[in-house]
C-alpha cells in the first residue's frame, strides 16, 4: 500500500504542481501591464506551467524510486587488483603443493605441517586438520590427496591417553587442538563409531577441574562450542558450555541499544575484536541447535552490535595459554589470531545487519596479508590457518558481494 501511494504522488504530482504554477504566475508574477494582448499572459503562464509539469514527470521517478527498484549496492571492495577466482585457485594450488606423505617414527603420515612451504616438517595435527579444512571448502578434489589417509594419519597422530596438541605443548592432548582436529576429520568421512570415543574423550577435557585455564578463556570455549554443535549438538556439556561463553560477555550501551563484547579471558574486562567475533560466531552456531537458542543468538546479536559500533583494532594479534604441569615447567600453545577475518566472518552470519562498511573494511584488511596463494603472518610466515582463514572470507563474501568478480 506504501508503494501505490507513493506511486500516485510520483504520477499525479508533475500535473498538480503544473496547476498550482500556472495559478501562481497569473496570479501574482505576471503583471496585466507587461502583456499588449490578454490571451498572450494566459499563453505564457500556461508554457510555463507545462515545462514544470515536464521536468517534474522525467526526473520525479529517479528522486522516489519505485518498489523494483534495485537497492543500493553495498560498499565495494578496496582492492580491485585482485579477484576472488585467482584467490581461490591461487590457495588451493598452494595447498596442493604442500600435500606431503612422510614416514616419520615408524609411522606413514600423509597431510601438511602448520607453515606452509616449511618442507623439511613431517605432516602434523594442526597442519593437517587445517589442510582438511581448506580441501573441503574449496571443494579441492585432486588424486593426489586421499581424504581416508589423511584421517588416518591424524589419528595416528594422537597423543598418549587420546586426543591431540600442538607441536608446542606437552605429551597430553589439550581441548582446544583436540576440537578442532575432531570436526576436521568429521568433515572428512570419520566413521561413527570413532566419533562417537573421540567426542566422549573431548568432553571429559572440558571440565573446569581437569583443564582450569582452558575453561576460562575465550577461545577454548568458542572452539568447543562450535566443534560440538556441528559434530555432537546432543552433548551433555554443550548447553553448559554455551551459558559459560554467554556469561563472559560484558555488556555496554551504544547509541541507546545495549552490544557485547569479550576478552581473552571470562573475567577480564578487556575489549576484543578478535574474541567477540570467535564468541558472536560460536553462540550463532548453539542457537541453532539447542532448546534455549532464543538467548544465544540474542548474545551473538549483541556481540556484533559492538563490532558494529565501536573503532574496532583489526590488527592480529597472538595469545598465549600456558598451562602449569607436573614438574614446575609450562605446557605453552601460541594462538595467533586473524582478526580481520574473525571480524568478517561474524559481520557475515546470517541476520547480521548495520555493519556493510565495517564489513567491508575487515575483507579489505584480510587482503592486505594475501600474496601469490597464502596468507602471511606478521613474523613474515605463512601458517597454513591463516590461508584457510583468509580464502574462507574470500569465498563468502565474493559470495554476498556479486559485483567483485
Amino acid at each position: 500500500m506504501r508503494f501505490r501511494f507513493r506511486d500516485a504522488l510520483v504520477s499525479l504530482g508533475p500535473f498538480t504542481a503544473a496547476l498550482v504554477a500556472y495559478k501562481g504566475l497569473l496570479d501574482y508574477a505576471l503583471p496585466e501591464d507587461w502583456f499588449s494582448v490578454s490571451l498572450l499572459r494566459y499563453l505564457f503562464a500556461g508554457v510555463c506551467a507545462l515545462c514544470i509539469g515536464l521536468l517534474l514527470r522525467l526526473f520525479g521517478p529517479r528522486v522516489s524510486p519505485g518498489p523494483g527498484a534495485a537497492p543500493a549496492a553495498p560498499p565495494q571492495l578496496r582492492t580491485p587488483s585482485v579477484s576472488v577466482r585467482r584467490v581461490i585457485d591461487d590457495s588451493a594450488r598452494s595447498v596442493l603443493a604442500e600435500f606431503r606423505e612422510r614416514r616419520h617414527r615408524g609411522v606413514d603420515l600423509a597431510g601438511w605441517s602448520q607453515y606452509l612451504n616449511d618442507h623439511q616438517v613431517p605432516p602434523t595435527a594442526v597442519g593437517s586438520s587445517y589442510g582438511l579444512r581448506l580441501v573441503t571448502a574449496l571443494d579441492i578434489r585432486d588424486p593426489r590427496i586421499n581424504r581416508r589417509q589423511v584421517v588416518d594419519s591424524l589419528l595416528a597422530l594422537q597423543k598418549p591417553g587420546g586426543g591431540w596438541a600442538a607441536s608446542t605443548q606437552r605429551n597430553r592432548g589439550r581441548p582446544e587442538i583436540t576440537a578442532w582436529v575432531l570436526a576436521a576429520m568429521f568433515r572428512a568421512g570419520l566413521d561413527a563409531a570413532t566419533k562417537s570415543d573421540l567426542v566422549r574423550l573431548l568432553e571429559s577435557m572440558l571440565d573446569p577441574a581437569e583443564d582450569p585455564l582452558g575453561m576460562d578463556r575465550t577461545t577454548v570455549l568458542t572452539v568447543a562450542v562450535s566443534t560440538l554443535c556441528e559434530i555432537a549438538p546432543a552433548s551433555p556439556k554443550l548447553g553448559w558450555l554455551a551459558r559459560r561463553l554467554l556469561d563472559g560477555a560484558h555488556a555496554e550501551d551504544a547509541d541507546g541499544r545495549s552490544v557485547a563484547y569479550w576478552s581473552e579471558s571470562l573475567h577480564s574486562s578487556g575489549r576484543s575484536a578478535a574474541h567477540t567475533a570467535r564468541a558472536a560466531i560460536a553462540l550463532h552456531r548453539a542457537a541453532g541447535v539447542l532448546s534455549d537458542g532464543a538467548i544465544f543468538e540474542d548474545s551473538a546479536c549483541a556481540g556484533i552490535g559492538w563490532l558494529c559500533a565501536s573503532d574496532l583494532d583489526l590488527r592480529t594479534t597472538d595469545e598465549q595459554l600456558r598451562r602449569p604441569v607436573d614438574d614446575g615447567t609450562v605446557d605453552a600453545l601460541m594462538v595467533g589470531h586473524f582478526t580481520p577475518a574473525w571480524v568478517a566472518r561474524a559481520l557475515m552470519l546470517p541476520g547480521a545487519q548495520g555493519g556493510e562498511e565495517k564489513l567491508a573494511e575487515a575483507v579489505d584488511e584480510t587482503l592486505k596479508s594475501y600474496k601469490d596463494g597464502t596468507w602471511r603472518w606478521h613474523d613474515d610466515t605463512k601458517p597454513i590457518w591463516m590461508t584457510y582463514q583468509g580464502a574462507v572470507v574470500a569465498r563468502d563474501y565474493a559470495l554476498r558481494v556479486t559485483g567483485w568478480t
